[in-house]
Formats: structure tokens, sequence, C-alpha cells
């Protein structure tokens, strides 16, 4: 029973820090065609805030969220 109710309080955690983002569809076609070369649309855009950050000294490289690329997993790994 006490496993069931903090699986319930770590499932309200994640779920409060999330946020969204209002976008007119016009701008959102443009960033999802941008987007082509990244992950997800999601990544696309946090990469370009977290540049942004970067760029303004606000925050640092080492702090960057780390993604995949789409064809990663595709990747033959070199011995």
């Amino acid at each position: 029973m006490k496993t069931e109710g903090k699986k319930k309080q770590n499932s309200k955690n994640i779920v409060d820090n999330i946020r969204h983002l209002k976008m007119p569809e016009r701008l959102w076609k443009l960033v999802a065609k941008a987007s082509k070369n990244s992950r997800s649309v999601n990544n696309y855009i946090i990469s370009l805030i977290e540049d942004d950050l970067i760029r303004r000294k606000m925050l640092k490289k080492s702090e960057r969220k780390k993604f995949q690329s789409k064809n990663s997993h595709f990747r033959k790994r070199s011995n």
C-alpha cells in the first residue's frame, strides 16, 4: 500500500513539472518543418531555447539536455 502512494506522488511530481506553450498554427508548421533532423518538435524547441540561454550566459553548455538524434539507434558501433 505504501508503494502505491509513492507511485501516485511521483507521477504527480512529474506532471507538475510539465509546461505548455501556445503557438500560432503557421509558426508551428514552420517549426515542425525545421525540426526534421531532431528527434521531435519538442526537443527542437528545447534546443533553440537552450541555445539562446547559453548565448546569454544564463545556462552552461554542460547543463544542456542531451538528446539522441533520430538515426542514432540505427548507427553501427565502431569497435
